[in-house]
């Protein structure tokens, strides 16, 4: 879904719609039973960001029109999350064999969201690794790994390993915000993360939800960007969502 903002080339719009929240919520509701799916997508992005409990009618409403592709609003992954994102999965293998990309399309679990997977990640838990696991071997089976989820569930261990030790309950100190985003970034490559680049777009009406935008390049042609939104729990923050912005 984050990608089919990426399109749109409309972050700032994005933040706007992310500062004024509440106001807007029945509108985006309304959006996600769209005919037109770009914008029922878009209306589930915003309020995948924006935390708002009606991300969850809206993910149903938007995977089937998505041959139930699985969607998730968050880091905290519901079981009927879970359960959708096996169901998925079950269908790509017939047997022994597994169901590689159409023709055209660029690897096997298109078009599953990368936040899916950055959420699983997140959770960290022995069924999200066994989810993980699940997805490597269909893009290794498929010969999928250079791709970018294949990338993403290839390093997966070390990715839940480094969320663990730099990516929860966070402090955070607007001085200091840069600098602490960069120290725990996770999905940004280790060796990119001292120089990347940190921009918060916006924060929302109640104050415990921040979007920004992290990113770094690696020369010319070459560098990734991510939206992520992070959630106030109490007297510290936790990173929410998680996924790709823009990739050159």
């Amino acid at each position: 879904m984050i990608k089919a903002w990426r399109e749109t080339e409309e972050s700032g719009e994005l933040g706007r719609l992310f500062a004024i929240g509440d106001l807007r919520t029945s509108d985006l509701l309304v959006a996600c039973n769209d005919a037109d799916e770009e914008i029922a997508s878009l209306a589930f992005l915003a309020l995948q960001l924006l935390g708002k409990s009606e991300c969850v009618p809206c993910g149903d409403t938007v995977s089937r029109k998505h041959n139930e592709v699985p969607f998730v609003c968050g880091a905290s992954i519901a079981d009927a999350d879970f359960n959708r994102i096996e169901r998925w999965l079950a269908r790509k293998k017939n047997g022994n064999r597994y169901e590689c990309a159409p023709e055209g399309e660029y690897e096997p679990l298109t078009p599953l969201d990368d936040s899916v997977v950055y959420a699983l990640i997140l959770d960290g838990s022995p069924r999200s690794r066994l989810t993980l696991k699940r997805m490597r071997a269909i893009e290794k089976a498929c010969g999928a790994e250079d791709t970018i989820i294949g990338d993403i569930v290839k390093h997966a261990p070390s990715l839940i390993v480094a969320a663990k030790e730099t990516a929860h309950n966070l402090e955070l100190d607007s001085r200091k915000l840069e600098e602490t985003i960069r120290a725990s970034a996770f999905f940004l490559p280790p060796e990119y993360r001292k120089d990347s680049h940190v921009e918060l777009i916006a924060r929302n009406k109640a104050g415990d939800r921040i979007l920004l935008e992290a990113s770094y390049h690696c020369g010319r042609l070459c560098g990734s960007g991510y939206y992520v939104v992070l959630r106030k729990d109490g007297t510290v923050w936790q990173y929410d969502v998680i996924g790709m912005a823009w990739i050159s």
